[in-house]
């Protein structure tokens, strides 16, 4: 398995003449004065180079894993802080990044940027959330259809209509967002855990704004006055308010991380649903980072595309990340709103094919504080189905990985070119990904995959080249680890169904 640090690059890049990698450009003219005022900082430390690499997609060593990697860097630059008193305040650490949360003065902050242990200062800017470009009040949804039509288009009405068994139960989602108002009739019950990051505790789910609780509605919301809004209504959310800087957000992403502050324990969701954004920031290692983590704790990280389009080159950050799903947002019509971002986009110099694939996005229903209904527009709204179908393919099988769900989403989309056209294989193209999810198409994939075991009459034994489900015509690789082999049985089953002898 790589590292945990193997996407991370070194950007040799000085500021104001000092021996630090990178220090945030916004911090220039606060750095040049003598004010005895303090800013509130983001500080990237330098990963240890001497521990051991955790096993994949095990969240209780990846967790154990970053905290031994941020002790043994936070003795690093303790002799820092402690040097410096009145001019360095420890306010937040975060061990999903290797990083701290420093209130410094201009003298703190020179200090900070000498010391050979950190490797990046981040000014604390504000982060984005992708909001949407349009929202109308919506009565009451009686007139409606039995399905919101994004449900409609995901195939969600099909699916439901042959196997209602499959939606979402069992499978505990994760959100960071504006907040969820936990009382509104369509989402009660359903919120598990809530955490607000500016109040630094557990607290009652609830949303200063109406963002969080409009996609909370569309990943898991219930039929209120009888039309389904949710893609997964049986699932469970993690929800968590993260507003104003990137402190706050390190705290809600650090959070999904480890709910219950216990890294013996495996309690994280089995994937995240965000829309925000890191703004105009020239450097953003410090998500990439927790993102990682996330990826390697076996966490899906799905992301809204952004709302920058319809010009080229507009995928907003940390979207671009190679883990991530970003998603871009089709209308009724099944083509690109004008406002879904574009690719290509660029990840460490290197250019990366993004958006992934696109959803329903425009003039989606769904909740809002107050037991209400709106109608909005944007990636945001896009973003939430494509999490609920995640959902809805880990419920089909727990043992999926963060990969095995992107291959089933890819292997079932409806194909298009990037006029929204039919194609017959999937092509990338920079405006709908690699084409529109068919949630029905997925789901019955899912169920079609197989579990496999061998067993041997002899002395020795064949080792699995991988454990992990596996999808109609995947192969299979055997290695030898005996010589003394014989009568080798292997078999296979669908899901919990019998096992069935390979001929």
């Amino acid at each position: 398995m790589r590292k945990l640090t193997g996407i991370l690059a070194i950007l040799a890049i000085s500021a104001q003449a000092l021996a630090v990698t990178f220090v945030d450009p916004a911090l220039n003219n606060f750095l040049n004065t003598r004010s005895v005022q303090t800013t509130r900082v983001v500080v990237l430390l330098k990963y240890p180079t001497n521990l051991p690499a955790p096993r994949r997609y095990e969240s209780t060593s990846v967790k154990k894993y970053l905290m031994q990697m941020y002790q043994a860097s936070a003795k690093n630059v303790a002799s820092v802080v402690q040097s410096n008193p009145r001019d360095i305040k420890v306010v937040n650490q975060f061990w999903i990044n290797n990083s701290l949360a420093l209130d410094v003065t201009p003298t703190g902050l020179r200090a900070l940027s000498q010391s050979p242990a950190v490797e990046k200062i981040y000014a604390n800017r504000k982060v984005n959330y992708t909001l949407p470009v349009d929202a109308r009040p919506v009565r009451s949804l009686r007139e409606a259809s039995d399905y919101t039509y994004g449900l409609k288009d995901l195939g969600i009405d099909k699916l439901f209509a042959e196997r209602p068994d499959i939606n979402g139960q069992g499978v505990v989602v994760g959100l960071i967002d504006t907040g969820i108002d936990g009382k509104h009739p369509a989402l009660q019950g359903k919120i598990a855990l809530f955490y607000d990051a500016s109040q630094n505790k557990i607290t009652e789910p609830t949303d200063k704004q109406s963002h969080g609780t409009h996609t909370t509605g569309t990943i898991l919301g219930g039929d209120r006055d009888g039309v389904k809004i949710g893609v997964a209504p049986g699932a469970k959310m993690i929800g968590s308010a993260a507003l104003d800087g990137y402190d706050m957000m390190l705290k809600s992403m650090q959070f999904m991380l480890d709910p219950d502050g216990n890294p013996a324990t495996a309690d994280s969701p089995r994937l995240i649903s965000n829309s925000w954004n890191a703004g105009g920031a020239p450097d953003i290692e410090l998500f990439y980072r927790a993102i990682t983590a996330w990826e390697a704790a076996g966490i899906l990280p799905v992301f809204s595309a952004g709302n920058a389009g319809p010009g080229s080159k507009t995928i907003t950050t940390p979207h671009e990340h190679p883990s991530v799903l970003a998603i871009g947002a089709t209308d009724s019509n099944f083509k690109i709103a004008s406002f879904s971002s574009r690719g290509p986009a660029v990840f460490q110099g290197k250019t990366i094919q993004k958006p992934d694939f696109t959803a329903p996005g425009v003039n989606i229903r769904s909740t809002v504080p107050g037991g209400g209904f709106q109608e909005m527009s944007g990636t945001s709204m896009a973003c939430p189905h494509a999490a609920g179908l995640a959902t809805l393919l880990y419920q089909v099988n727990p043992k999926f990985t963060p990969q095995n769900i992107r291959e089933i989403m890819m292997k079932t989309l409806r194909f298009v070119d990037q006029n929204g056209g039919p194609i017959a294989a999937p092509v990338w193209n920079p405006v709908y990904g690699f084409g529109r999810l068919d949630a029905y198409a997925a789901v019955k994939a899912a169920l079609g995959t197989a579990r496999s075991r061998f067993a041997s009459a002899g002395f020795g034994a064949f080792q699995l080249a991988s454990s992990l489900p596996m999808m109609e015509g995947s192969k299979l690789a055997l290695q030898e680890s005996s010589a003394d082999v014989s009568d080798l049985t292997a078999q296979y089953a669908t899901n919990s169904a019998n096992w069935i002898v390979v001929k």
